[in-house]
């Protein structure tokens, strides 16, 4: 067999695999907390399947990332902390950007192929026994999967991002060493709000007794301070409060900022992210204060896996530049689907010298990034929008957004609703030195990220940057 059949033999494994997981198990009715008719929360969900699944996240202890953002830019950090610290470490991120594998990492390398649907085998007669009109099985299915490869692979430590909210997400049924709440904003406001501080008070549910925990704070009066102090007390755990006192911004590089962190046990000069956009050194910040959490008597991580960790945790479509070549212009991809998030992209952009700024923007219907859209529309160049597909979730129509932002911009504004067709259009208008940001929706990220790495290579390689070909 050639290596082009083996790798279309592969695909073809992976995509029927996948197939049950997506099309055999959403349900379109579903909301992201589980239907508001159910008798049950998606955790006590959980909690019922997870007997038959052989308990798989009792065979390792986890770390749980919330917040509105940033979560996942913590996890892959403490991740490959952990990883130069010699643990062995698995992460799990929510939604993968491009292939499903992205979801179950385990010391720098995606799951195979094989494992993946062998995984998705072992899962199926399980989840069919658990069909019903109010089960989240789609959700349910997929938690149980990266625990159980978890298990498999003899993880120590898992690190894991919250899906939504988190006092009664489906993650929330780890045996947790530490939890971790990144920040709180207005994102998922129908099932986390009304206000900031009930979405809090979801966030700051991943608290539990038993473990430490770990928050963010830009002072006294932040409500994830707030809900997490709540949460802590009344669990009875020590709560350790990281602010902007901790850790200064000395330079950038690209973009990506090079700090100094301070606390009790370190003073360390000089780390070097390999993440972009100033807000990541808070994140950089929080990632190391819960390593010392995870390893309180510093045996495992020292300087070394700090500095190590911190220059290798990247991720895709998070202010990611693409390779040079495939284009006349710098590519900037970022998933940025919520206020808090569009405006830290629109900061960043000062540390990337461009003569013009382009945009393509496609967002889901449930998403609503409000002025930060209009901002970015109005610094722009020229405009595309396009509708991302996802399985099971409308897009905001492109034509809808158009007459809004209209009035915003004197650009043009251009509709091309197939993700691929808008970036090649967007590419025809840019001139040397330009920079084309594309964000809205991981979804979009991850159809428009094609165009420099193909799934099939992801697969293979199992790692979202695969080498080059040609």
């Amino acid at each position: 067999m050639s290596r082009r059949q083996a790798r279309q033999a592969q695909q073809e494994q992976y995509l029927q695999a996948n197939a049950f997981i997506n099309e055999g198990l959403i349900r379109r009715d579903a909301s992201e907390l589980g239907n508001e008719s159910s008798t049950r929360t998606r955790r006590e969900w959980m909690e019922m399947f997870l007997p038959d699944l052989g308990a798989p996240q009792e065979a390792f202890d986890a770390v749980h990332v919330a917040g509105t953002s940033g979560k996942g830019s913590v996890c892959a950090m403490i991740a490959e902390i952990l990883h130069a610290a010699g643990v062995r470490v698995g992460m799990h991120l929510s939604p993968y950007v491009q292939v499903a594998t992205e979801k179950l990492w385990v010391d720098g390398e995606l799951a195979t192929v094989a494992q993946y649907a062998n995984l998705v085998e072992w899962m199926r007669p399980r989840a069919e026994a658990h069909r019903g009109p109010e089960v989240p099985l789609h959700g349910m299915a997929s938690v149980g999967l990266f625990l159980e490869h978890f298990r498999r692979q003899g993880v120590e430590i898992g690190v894991v991002e919250v899906g939504v909210g988190g006092r009664h997400d489906l993650t929330n049924v780890l045996r947790t060493k530490v939890a971790v709440v990144t920040n709180v904003g207005l994102d998922h406001l129908k099932t986390l709000g009304p206000t900031l501080q009930d979405i809090a008070t979801h966030k700051a549910g991943i608290i539990k007794e038993g473990c430490r925990a770990v928050v963010f704070s830009r002072g006294a009066d932040d409500p994830a301070q707030r809900a997490a102090q709540r949460q802590a007390t009344q669990v009875g755990v020590p709560l350790r409060v990281v602010t902007p006192t901790c850790f200064d911004i000395t330079s950038y590089d690209a973009g990506s900022p090079c700090l100094t962190y301070r606390s009790p046990r370190f003073q360390l000069k000089g780390l070097r992210l390999a993440l972009r956009g100033p807000f990541q050194a808070a994140n950089a910040a929080l990632a190391i204060a819960a390593c010392e959490e995870i390893d309180p008597e510093g045996e495992r991580i020292d300087e070394a896996a700090i500095r190590t960790g911190l220059e290798r945790a990247r991720l895709p479509a998070r202010l990611e530049l693409m390779p040079e070549g495939a284009s006349r212009c710098a590519v900037l991809i970022d998933g940025a689907h919520n206020p808090d998030k569009l405006a830290g992209a629109l900061e960043s952009l000062g540390a990337l010298p461009a003569r013009r700024l382009h945009l393509l923007y496609g967002a889901l219907s449930a998403k609503n990034v409000g002025t930060a859209l209009e901002q970015a529309v109005a610094r722009a160049a020229t405009v595309t929008l396009t509708e991302p597909r996802v399985y099971a979730k409308a897009a905001r129509p492109a034509q809808e957004l158009a007459d809004e932002l209209r009035a915003k911009t004197r650009a043009k504004i251009v509709i091309e609703k197939d993700a691929q067709v808008a970036l090649k259009h967007a590419l025809a208008g840019v001139e040397d030195g330009d920079l084309l940001l594309v964000t809205g929706s991981l979804y979009l990220a991850g159809e428009v990220r094609r165009h420099w790495y193909s799934d099939a290579a992801i697969l293979e390689q199992r790692t979202p940057w695969p080498a080059q070909e040609g």
